[in-house]
């Protein structure tokens, strides 16, 4: 039962309504036929029999008084039992005739005019109902059948989207559309799911954007208050000493010196910002290359840098040799703002490691260096804007995990028992 059940319930909606209908059609035919039928039957009951017909005897009394016996005989039946008339075979006579006693026989006529009132009234309902019974079967079964394809095939999905609809109004995409019939208004309620986990997915991407600059210029206005911190309080500190006259040459020189540390470290700030919206703007152009000679030619190029800063650069190539689509471009900005980051804090060694898995590119960079902090491990999924002590405030990891996200794809950080481990993957 259930099976079949599930069978109705997955059938298409075109092969669903014509078997409804075609149900429908066989049970107001059966209803109609069954209705004429009866109703022809009462009307055939109702008319006289033509085989019938009524035998009049009358009979003179001696007193002279007239007795008059009407009988209803049929075609063939056996007359013996009447008063004074005996059944005989072809060559004898056929009734006896009594003296004093009169037979007339009539046929009775099979028509409408001869039926009582209550008959004929009886005749003419019945006769309506010939005609009408059907129409009303039709009548009705056009609105069961509409009411069983509407319940069965389009009021639970029809309730489910315009909730959908209705949520989505509202800027609510914190639900789940779920309807497991494989019929066209399955399909059609999946491909609203589909629709409602794009736009969810759209919207948790633009607030996490959103989030990561209201993140990036809370961490810029307050490393910008160092600085401005300390212009102000030379510039006071100058103005009184020159109206006092006791600032020597030697001391306003260390100042201006001071305070032009203070306004680099000020342009650093705002630069970090304009790099990273000049980041989000560039467009992704991917082309298809050869795995393994895309990680040869980047590569090569990593590793002069390392030569010039007399690091060792190791490289480990897990690809097959297939292409993938890439923007090489992108990816070469990656690994080497991710590079130049560790050839900062390396001490011997950065080891690079390719590999192709189900279709994204993995690409590990790790050092022998003291590894990230844990203020820049706390920041992740965020702008990994901080300043160090060396003045790097990891612009560059930074610009990499934009670039990173904008080729679909992520980075990831973390400490090895060796150093700081960096991990991106772009899908390809």
């Amino acid at each position: 039962m259930e099976t079949l059940k599930n069978k109705w319930n997955n059938m298409p909606l075109r092969r669903f309504f014509i078997m409804t209908v075609f149900v429908c059609v066989v049970i107001v035919a059966l209803l109609s036929a069954l209705i004429i039928g009866c109703c022809a039957s009462f009307r055939h009951w109702l008319l006289p029999d033509p085989n019938a017909v009524y035998l009049t005897v009358e009979q003179t009394m001696s007193d002279g008084n007239i007795i008059t016996s009407t009988y209803l005989l049929e075609y063939g039946e056996d007359t013996s039992s009447l008063p004074g008339l005996q059944a005989e075979d072809n060559d004898g006579p056929i009734i006896e005739k009594p003296e004093g006693r009169k037979y007339s026989v009539q046929k009775i006529e099979k028509s409408f005019d001869t039926l009582t009132p209550k008959r004929k009234l009886a005749y003419k309902i019945a006769g309506v109902t010939m005609v009408v019974a059907p129409a009303v079967l039709a009548f009705v079964g056009i609105i069961l059948c509409s009411m069983v394809f509407y319940r069965r095939k389009l009021k639970e999905p029809l309730k489910l989207m315009a909730d959908a609809t209705t949520q989505i109004a509202n800027q609510n995409l914190d639900f789940e559309i779920e309807y497991n019939c494989s019929d066209e208004m399955g399909d059609l309620c999946r491909s609203f799911e589909n629709m409602r986990t794009a736009l969810w997915e759209n919207n948790k991407a633009m607030w996490n954007m959103l989030e990561e600059r209201r993140l990036m210029q809370a961490s810029v206005a307050h490393d910008l208050r160092n600085p401005i911190a300390i212009i102000e309080g030379y510039t006071e500190y100058l103005d009184e000493g020159l109206k006092n006259g006791n600032v020597s040459i030697e001391k306003a020189t260390h100042i201006v010196q001071n305070l032009n540390v203070a306004a680099k470290r000020l342009e650093q700030y705002t630069e970090s910002v304009r790099v990273l919206n000049q980041s989000e703007e560039i467009p992704l152009d991917r082309k298809l290359i050869s795995a393994l000679e895309l990680a040869d030619n980047i590569t090569e190029d990593l590793s002069f840098l390392a030569e010039q800063n007399k690091i060792t650069l190791r490289v480990q190539k897990k690809l097959p040799d297939k292409e993938i689509n890439v923007d090489s471009t992108v990816l070469y900005r990656i690994l080497e703002n991710i590079i130049n980051n560790a050839l900062r804090y390396a001490k011997q060694e950065i080891c690079i490691d390719f590999s192709l898995t189900d279709g994204w590119l993995n690409v590990e960079v790790s050092d022998d260096g003291e590894g990230f902090s844990h203020e820049m491990l706390k920041r992740e999924g965020k702008h990994l804007l901080i300043s160090g002590q060396d003045g790097h405030m990891g612009i560059g990891l930074s610009i990499s995990r934009l670039l990173c996200r904008k080729h679909g794809g992520g980075l990831e950080l973390s400490n090895t028992s060796n150093g700081a481990c960096v991990k991106i993957f772009l899908l390809v």
